[in-house]
């Protein structure tokens, strides 16, 4: 019998394979199977939490951007454009459901001057203005909800509580 040659029409099938490769493919399937469900953890985890920390910067940076805005004698209009502005260029409602930002006021006396009514008139050069942002953040896959078996508290189930806040004085 020809050992490398083509097989011909008269001649008997030989499997070049000896009998244990059939076990070392199963055994290969085996090993997939077992490694493929941790693989998947792996890359859903880096997206999901990619994601996340994604969006932690873009709440910090909103934050930041709105306060800068306050401190360069911004009006309380202006500011809440700014969040509402940046925060829309990423995709996340505002006013919505899962943002809620808060803008508080001090001024040089000790007067509040944190709601929209008496804001304009009583943030003077010296108050200090301070944006809280705070963005329930969803996660796109089942594995981000993990994060709440490890204790935290802002972590619940399918969402994360995302907090960002930026204190200025108004020049």
């Amino acid at each position: 019998m020809r050992a490398h040659a083509l097989r011909g029409p008269d001649e008997p099938h030989t499997s070049a394979a000896p009998p244990e490769a059939g076990r070392e493919r199963g055994a290969v399937i085996v090993e997939f199977a077992l490694i493929f469900p941790m693989l998947m953890l792996l890359v859903f985890g880096i997206v999901d939490f990619g994601w996340m920390i994604d969006r932690d910067n873009v709440i910090n940076n909103v934050a930041r951007d709105a306060a800068r805005t306050a401190s360069l004698d911004g009006s309380y209009a202006a500011i809440v454009a700014v969040v509402t502005d940046e925060l829309e260029n990423v995709g996340i409602d505002y006013p919505g459901t899962s943002v809620s930002v808060t803008i508080t006021c001090t001024n040089a006396t000790g007067s509040d001057c944190t709601n929209a009514t008496n804001y304009d008139s009583y943030a003077v050069s010296g108050s200090s203005v301070k944006v809280s942002i705070a963005y329930t953040h969803h996660w796109i896959t089942p594995v981000g909800a993990v994060c709440g078996l490890i204790g935290s508290s802002s972590c619940t189930g399918s969402t994360i509580l995302l907090e960002g806040t930026s204190e200025m004085v108004r020049e």
